[in-house]
């Protein structure tokens, strides 16, 4: 999945958004007084930035305070406000896995630990069928692990790779937009697409051919305050649902809990927020229908960018391949400050189309000439050691004495960054 700041469409969504969102904090502080997690928990999937703009305005107006004890409170209720802003309540973790970290522009955003316990006890219920899991690669281990039938479909090849190298097996390379027709086979199927409507309509099309008539289908759901036009975008998945075999049988608000990425994590520590695990999503489940659906022609999304993806260590490297520059090799941040991290991964961030080097860490930077950097890091992933590949592209590529040390620089940036914890 990848959620999405709120970045407005339009002033008058972005107008009864702001408005949305701060009724929704004063009637959860109408309950009690409330921490900033707290809130940001039952916040309907709003961005944690927003949400602290929302609670200064509400603070402003004097509708309500934050007290000594770092807790939010109808101004009503006794109690001193302070005027310190406390939105650090738990120290972000960058977790760790034995897959590679996930990265932004794989729109990679994987479940908790609760909600895939959770969601193998709904899966389970058919046991012995086997289950389709669509673009979450964490469930799928999990289930077969849990000695479920589980196979996964997903495009992500460093992933792929990974789960194959640790002996799992029942993988399929494919992309979505792109899924060829097949017989259906699947009773039950698991789908965790990124929050962008082709994306939906690909996860849907696709979970449609696999499923056999009367099979369910689990799809993650953006909540209603996670941007402008999520509330425009939740009708709309509903109605290619419909018109794509399925009818809806279940909605569950808010029982999908995310791990915070490390990217994401990076992003907020920029803006000086620190909350772990606050991202929550809505879970619908679907039965396909009987009769064969409506199909249309697919497209993927539009850009014509290629991006390498290297590992370093666990840390996952992306470099937009572009030609190689004449011009001396220099690096900048990406973002309009000119700092190394983006304090939004939003698709619509305008640092976004600047970036050409990115890691899992949200490293987001501008790079004179990505074919060199490419070239030492394939050669340090190879097994060779960082002095060995730098010495090597200096002498392939004639680099001058400065451009030498400027690339040396960043590769070191990027190994420290990747060694951090």
């Amino acid at each position: 999945m990848n959620p999405e700041t709120t970045t407005p469409d339009h002033p008058v969504l972005e107008d009864t958004y702001e408005a949305e969102l701060t009724s929704r904090l004063s009637r959860e502080l109408l309950n009690g007084r409330r921490d900033f997690s707290q809130l940001l928990m039952h916040a309907e999937g709003a961005y944690p930035t927003d949400v602290r703009t929302a609670l200064r305005k509400l603070e402003k107006a004097g509708q309500i305070h934050l007290t000594s004890s770092g807790f939010w409170e109808q101004s009503a209720i006794a109690g001193e406000p302070v005027k310190t802003s406390a939105f650090c309540d738990r120290p972000a973790s960058l977790s760790v896995s034995d897959l590679p970290e996930p990265h932004p522009l794989d729109f990679d955003w994987r479940f908790s630990g609760e909600t895939l316990r959770s969601l193998c006890k709904r899966i389970s219920a058919r046991q012995g069928e086997p289950v389709a899991v669509l673009g979450a690669p964490t469930l799928y281990k999990y289930l077969v692990d849990s000695g479920i039938d589980a196979w996964l479909f997903d495009k992500n090849i460093q992933i792929i790779r990974s789960l194959r190298e640790s002996g799992y097996l029942s993988v399929i390379e494919c992309d979505l937009f792109h899924f060829a027709e097949e017989p259906p086979r699947f009773s039950s199927a698991l789908a965790d697409p990124p929050w962008y409507m082709e994306h939906y309509r690909a996860f849907l099309d696709a979970a449609s051919r696999m499923l056999l008539p009367g099979g369910q289908l689990f799809i993650s759901v953006l909540p209603r305050l996670t941007r402008p036009s999520a509330a425009i975008d939740r009708f709309r998945i509903l109605e290619t649902a419909v018109e794509l075999g399925f009818d809806l049988s279940e909605m569950n608000p808010a029982v999908l809990q995310y791990a915070s990425p490390p990217f994401e994590s990076e992003a907020l520590r920029a803006e000086s927020i620190s909350v772990k695990d606050w991202r929550t999503g809505d879970l619908f489940t679907f039965v396909r229908r009987m009769e064969k659906p409506r199909r249309q022609v697919l497209t993927g999304e539009k850009t014509t960018d290629h991006w390498e993806s290297i590992l370093l260590g666990n840390t996952t490297i992306k470099v937009r391949v572009q030609q190689a520059s004449a011009e001396p090799f220099d690096y900048i941040g990406a973002s309009h400050t000119g700092e190394l991290r983006l304090r939004s991964v939003s698709r619509r961030s305008p640092a976004r189309s600047r970036v050409n080097l990115w890691t899992s860490r949200n490293l987001a930077l501008v790079v004179s000439n990505t074919t060199l950097v490419v070239a030492v890091l394939r050669k340090i992933e190879a097994g060779l050691s960082t002095a060995g590949a730098l010495s090597i592209i200096g002498y392939e590529y004639q680099l001058k004495i400065a451009d030498q040390a400027k690339l040396e620089s960043l590769i070191h940036l990027l190994q420290r960054d990747a060694d951090s914890k």
